[in-house]
């Protein structure tokens, strides 16, 4: 082996201190592995006290536990599940035991055409199948009139955290911005609503969301 291919294997935290004696790595290029090295430590921490927090949740009873489980595996924390249509099919068991942010989530994923529910960092809109889009949002209305926000599961500055989010900010935007109609004749028609836009625009301005929640504080003090 080359001293120049030796240098590029990988070195773990206990030989560091080695490899800066043979001269392989600098004491950047070390820091930096240190530090690489912390934050996936970190990351597998706090994903360990989220899998936690679900699973004290389900043996509650709780169906906010059966959501988390659900979004944890649409969101990647978890892939005990990775199929589309058998993470739907978790919302759909969360909503059945009676999780508003599973059937919120569920109407909005009909509304946006997304192939699993949660996706709430990615660009929302409808679909070509504008019919789908209205029933999604006339399935989706009640729902925010009852509770405007979907919690989330995150990391947030290196640390666990339940976070929430105004579900009517998906969708107004689409209004006063205008989506596609798509006509027989292969033209489209840019689509507005401004009494729509405010219907929902209230929603999201009147929307009460609760405090985000650090686990790992929990965690501790369990």
């Amino acid at each position: 082996m080359t001293t120049t291919h030796a240098c590029r294997v990988r070195v773990g935290a206990a030989l560091l201190v080695a490899a800066l004696g043979t001269g392989c790595m600098t004491a950047a290029h070390v820091a930096m592995e240190v530090e690489k090295a912390s934050n996936t430590r970190q990351l597998n921490q706090s994903i360990a006290v989220l899998r936690q927090h679900i699973t004290t949740l389900q043996a509650q009873g709780d169906p906010l536990g059966d959501y988390f489980y659900a979004l944890a595996n649409s969101d990647g924390w978890i892939r005990d599940v990775t199929e589309p249509k058998a993470i739907t099919e978790l919302f759909e068991r969360a909503a059945a035991k009676g999780s508003m942010d599973a059937k919120i989530l569920l109407a909005l994923q009909e509304a946006m055409d997304e192939p699993v529910p949660g996706k709430l960092d990615y660009g929302q809109g409808p679909g070509e199948d504008l019919a789908q889009w209205e029933r999604g949002l006339a399935r989706l209305l009640p729902l925010v009139q009852q509770q405007c926000y979907a919690r989330r599961l995150v990391v947030q500055e290196g640390r666990p955290q339940v976070a929430s989010y105004t579900i009517a900010y998906k969708v107004w935007p689409r209004f006063r911005n205008g989506y596609y109609h798509h006509n027989a004749d292969g033209t489209r028609t840019l689509v507005k609503d401004a009494e729509r836009q405010k219907l929902w625009e209230n929603i999201d301005d009147q929307c009460q969301r609760p405090r985000d929640q650090w686990l790992d504080i929990v965690a501790n003090k369990g």
